[in-house]
């Protein structure tokens, strides 16, 4: 089964000043750090950019840093501010591959070993006609946006955007018949899964 990523970097980010992906974090930018995972383990994939029309001089040249350093394909989202659903729908329409890796670009501590323990799920999840694989916790909080969403996945989430304006992600996976993984069998320290949202998370990270 052939894998492709999406590395969803389209939000409005206003905790973080406007701007997330490209925040300094350790000798790079934190979209880095999901990219590089995936360069390392040889998975083709795109990154999703927020609408052209909101994109500034500033966001073009750190864009170019990113397609010129790492040879892979960009896009952008085609409807501003509908939130990931439309990143989703983005970056599938552009990518090949069976199954789809959707990460964030603000988890600074991904690593290889939870991508290969989310990955090990493929079979399991085919043999039982889930479209989806999502990491839950013991709260029944999920991580929609770093799981893996079969190709079948993409004409589903395309009758929903027809009928409907927005729609919560939830309801978006709640269709797929999703294959639901306790988070812990991702990365028993759960660590993974931190996400940046506002400076103080920035601060935390940075110290640890």
């Amino acid at each position: 089964m052939r894998v492709a990523g999406i590395v969803l970097s389209g939000g409005s980010a206003k905790r973080l000043g406007g701007e997330k992906p490209f925040r300094r974090f350790g000798e790079g930018y934190l979209i880095e750090a999901p990219i590089k995972v995936l360069v390392e383990m040889r998975i083709p994939f795109v990154v999703v950019f927020k609408h052209l029309k909101y994109l500034g001089r500033g966001d073009i040249q750190k864009i170019r840093y990113i397609l010129s350093r790492y040879r892979q394909g960009i896009t952008w989202d085609v409807v501003y501010n509908r939130g990931p659903v439309v990143g989703i729908l983005s970056g599938m329409r552009v990518i090949d591959g069976d199954w789809i890796l959707v990460l964030p670009c603000d988890t600074p501590f991904i690593n290889r070993e939870s991508l290969e323990n989310l990955l090990s799920y493929m079979e399991t999840a085919e043999s039982n006609n889930h479209l989806c694989i999502v990491p839950r916790h013991e709260n029944g909080h999920i991580e929609p946006l770093f799981s893996l969403y079969s190709r079948s996945s993409l004409k589903v989430l395309e009758r929903l955007l027809k009928k409907r304006r927005e729609f919560p992600l939830r309801e978006f996976i709640e269709r797929l018949n999703p294959l639901y993984i306790p988070a812990e069998k991702i990365d028993r320290s759960k660590r993974v899964f931190t996400n940046i949202n506002t400076f103080q998370d920035l601060r935390r990270a940075i110290e640890r």
